[in-house]
């Protein structure tokens, strides 16, 4: 009987092995991929988010997930495209919205995120993560002062949120209000004791504040949360070189560098201390490795350059001179375009544009990287009625900063004036997606529109301005006067 039951449970058992195993689902796959997403095994994550999607491609949440996966992975650009169909497939998602808004920020399109962030806070407004992310992007985008007042949101919703108190610290940094932002550090502190990152940033603001005991014991405290953290071995041994301590610093920056080797900061500390030490070959080539690491830090191509000199690499340390002092005059280029900028401004509003045209040339001249200097050259031409010469500006503008609205609406009534009303809507619904309460936009769209015979649309477009101004009569003439199909009047862009 026993050999009979063995016999009998060997070959269930040998059945069972050779079944095979249930396909999986849609939701298995999905299932599978927010797992190895949470393991950070995104590529893997990715197959199974592509998988489910051939049984269920138009499924948003699928594409949301694959979205959020790619950018986390550093493909904003296919992240992009997943995001783009999840919200074509449910426009009203604020959670789609948001991660959108987030891929547009790795992608340097901060106003375009800003615009979508809003329209995620619109939806949900009592959600505190929206208005964060919302202060954040405007943060970004060099807006501290609305950035404050999302953040102030986000807190008064989730008071006990330490994140929320984290990002306003940031801003408030940035504002230098230096009292205010130690106030909410030490709140963030407290709500979550064991977070690194608030521990360690707390720290670089009491080392900034030259207060080096309060920041070591931050540091200090974020190694004891986290031993594998480089980036606070980095910053205490940076704070402990700048206080003479160089043994214990070294032993700092080596284990910053042995967890994180693209350490560019820790390189260039453990290099001023082996120079020190008068140990040249390695000092060299720590600073070699850090000037790779942080190429635009001219105070490290001179130390560098000091190091080759004691080194009798002569020729080298000339030619790290040289590239010191072209980044400091490069410095001192962006500094005085912006002085030019700021009086070409001025005479703008003055009404001289011609003086305030040769600023600009003199600014571009000095940083022609620079969208801001092109676009008020844009301006200038435009105001003097230069159109391909402003067009030609506006348009170099959005070739460094594509998702400006000013310049796509300066842009838009440059080609309204040179007749190429097509191509100014076009620029101008790009405006308007960006900051859809812009009522000059609206206006000139709806003079484009007009000039192309649509007059239904254009009316629309005026109608949405009324609504935002409702006492502007130069908007509520052109809506009479589209309504009258342009006969016996003309519209005012």
């Amino acid at each position: 009987a026993r050999f009979y039951l063995f016999c009998l449970l060997a070959i269930t058992a040998s059945a069972l092995a050779q079944a095979p195993a249930r396909p999986m689902t849609t939701a298995d796959l999905q299932k599978q991929g927010l797992e190895l997403a949470d393991q950070g095994h995104y590529s893997e994550a990715v197959a199974m988010f592509r998988r489910a999607l051939e049984s269920a491609p138009n499924d948003p949440e699928i594409l949301n997930d694959l979205g959020v996966v790619l950018r986390k992975q550093g493909d904003p650009s296919a992240s992009l495209t997943a995001l783009e169909s999840a919200i074509h497939m449910r426009p009203g998602d604020a959670r789609i919205l948001s991660n959108l808004a987030l891929t547009l920020r790795d992608m340097d399109r901060i106003n375009r995120a800003v615009a979508v962030m809003r329209s995620a806070c619109a939806l949900m407004p009592t959600e505190a993560p929206l208005h964060r992310n919302l202060g954040a992007l405007l943060s970004d985008a060099g807006d501290d002062d609305l950035a404050e007042r999302e953040l102030e949101k986000a807190v008064a919703l989730a008071p006990s949120d330490a994140e929320n108190h984290q990002s306003l610290a940031r801003v408030l940094v940035k504002q230098k209000r230096v009292r205010e932002a130690l106030a909410e550090y030490s709140t963030a502190a407290r709500l979550a004791p064991r977070s690194s990152g608030i521990q360690l940033e707390f720290g670089q603001l009491c080392a900034a504040l030259n207060d080096p005991v309060r920041a070591a014991e931050q540091y200090r405290t974020c190694l004891q949360i986290d031993p594998a953290n480089a980036r606070c071995h980095q910053a205490l041994g940076t704070l402990l070189l700048r206080e003479e301590d160089l043994r214990a610093a070294e032993v700092e920056l080596r284990k910053a560098i042995a967890l994180d080797p693209q350490s560019g900061e820790a390189h260039r500390g453990l290099g001023s201390i082996l120079r020190r030490q008068n140990k040249l070959p390695e000092a060299v080539s720590e600073l070699e490795k850090a000037s790779s690491l942080l190429p635009d830090d001219a105070s490290l191509h001179f130390v560098l350059a000091q190091a080759l000199q004691r080194a009798g690499r002569s020729e080298e340390a000339a030619q790290q001179v040289h590239q010191a002092q072209t980044l400091e005059q490069r410095q001192k280029d962006a500094s005085l375009a912006t002085a030019d900028i700021n009086l070409a401004a001025e005479l703008l509003r003055k009404g001289e544009a011609a003086t305030a045209e040769a600023k600009l040339r003199e600014a571009v001249s000095l940083a022609p990287r620079d969208p801001l200097t092109h676009y008020h050259y844009g301006l200038a031409f435009l105001v003097q009625k230069k159109l391909d010469e402003a067009i030609a500006e506006f348009r170099t503008t959005l070739g460094l900063r594509p998702d400006d609205a000013d310049t796509l609406y300066y842009l838009g009534r440059a080609l309204l004036e040179t007749n190429r009303p097509a191509e100014a809507a076009e620029s101008l619904r790009h405006a308007l997606e960006i900051n859809p309460s812009d009522t000059h936009a609206h206006n000139v769209l709806a003079v484009a529109l007009a000039r192309m015979k649509d007059f239904s649309t254009a009316a629309t477009e005026l109608k949405h301005a009324l609504t935002l101004e409702p006492d502007n009569a130069l908007y509520r003439q052109n809506l009479s006067c589209v309504e009258q199909q342009m006969r016996g009047c003309d519209l005012v862009p």
